[in-house]
């Protein structure tokens, strides 16, 4: 007769405590994963030079501009508090240090602080890698509980788009253009900035009857540009296109101007006020100076809108255009 087989008293005991184990472990993993913080990396590259990113992410004024919620916000809600604090609704970020090649922020949603840290290291050629380091426990990293650490990572993961997107960095849509106007007769004076506007018109009629006299084909292109002179004077530069340049010299009250055909031009459109048009102007050399371009003459503002007379107030439209190589 056979004898019924038994089971091994060790595997019956193993058998019946695999259930706690799994328990304990479970629970263990659950407390780690919700109460022990590590640092976590994330990492993306731009085709950016390092030098460009380091000034972006270090700078207040730059910040608002690429990092949530700030860069949602309208000019008005957003605020900087001293000089190296955000605020915005119930969320503030405060540039704590800059270090080397890295940018410290404390970021405070709902008065719950967090350290974020973006580092910089370059890539090959023109490109550079973007580091994100923030604590967080391995629920919140996956499971998004953390609003602040899901900004740092959508604003993370922004910055390739922030950094290919000149309206963002600049403000404006620059391009890259080619010459296409080529000969203009040109002027120049510097007057009171009180009678900046008077000297203004006066300078396009002189230029637009001297053309008329001499048959030199005016266009109806009107160019200009204007920049400090002394503490109460500005120095006007005003030309026209012309057609024919016969007759005119390249020295004189009145002279002729030529660029380059197909030579380079870096471009942006403008819609404001015609005493901000200096802005664009601005943006376009932050532009040229961040890609290490060469200003081969001065900036140029071709206007748009209908005139040659204009108060500071009065919204115009005009393209401003830079001469580089």
């Amino acid at each position: 007769m056979l004898k019924e087989k038994t089971e091994n008293p060790l595997f019956v005991y193993m058998k019946n405590k695999i259930p706690i184990i799994t328990l304990v472990l479970l629970t263990a993993f659950v407390l780690y994963a919700t109460l022990v913080k590590r640092v976590h990396e994330e990492e993306i590259k731009v085709d950016t030079a390092i030098s460009i990113i380091h000034q972006e992410i270090s700078s207040l004024h730059n910040i608002a501009r690429l990092y949530l919620p700030f860069s949602g916000a309208d000019t008005i809600s957003t605020k900087i508090v001293l000089t190296n604090k955000l605020e915005y609704d119930n969320n503030s970020l405060k540039l704590t240090k800059v270090t080397g090649l890295s940018a410290w922020y404390q970021v405070t949603e709902n008065n719950k602080p967090e350290d974020i840290v973006f580092s910089l290291a370059a890539d090959t050629g023109h490109s550079t890698k973007i580091s994100l380091h923030y604590e967080s426990t391995l629920w919140n990293k996956f499971f998004g509980k953390n609003n602040v650490i899901v900004n740092a990572q959508k604003s993370l993961q922004n910055l390739k788009d922030y950094f290919a997107d000149t309206k963002k960095m600049y403000g404006y849509q620059i391009e890259i253009a080619s010459v296409t106007d080529t000969a203009f007769l040109f002027t120049s004076k510097v007057v009171a900035t009180a009678n900046k506007k008077t000297a203004f018109k006066a300078l396009f009629e002189s230029l637009i009857k001297e053309a008329k006299e001499k048959e030199l084909g005016y266009t109806g292109v009107r160019i200009f540009y204007y920049s400090p002179f002394g503490d109460d004077s500005t120095h006007l530069f005003t030309s026209i296109g012309i057609s024919n340049t016969k007759g005119v010299g390249f020295t004189g009250e009145y002279s002729l101007k030529k660029m380059p055909f197909n030579g380079r031009l870096l471009t942006a459109f403008y819609q404001g006020s015609f005493g901000d048009v200096h802005k664009v102007v601005n943006a376009l050399n932050q532009f040229q100076n961040d890609n290490r371009m060469t200003i081969m003459a001065i900036p140029f503002i071709k206007l748009i809108t209908d005139g040659i007379e204009f108060e500071d107030s009065q919204i115009i439209q005009a393209k401003v255009f830079y001469p580089v190589f």
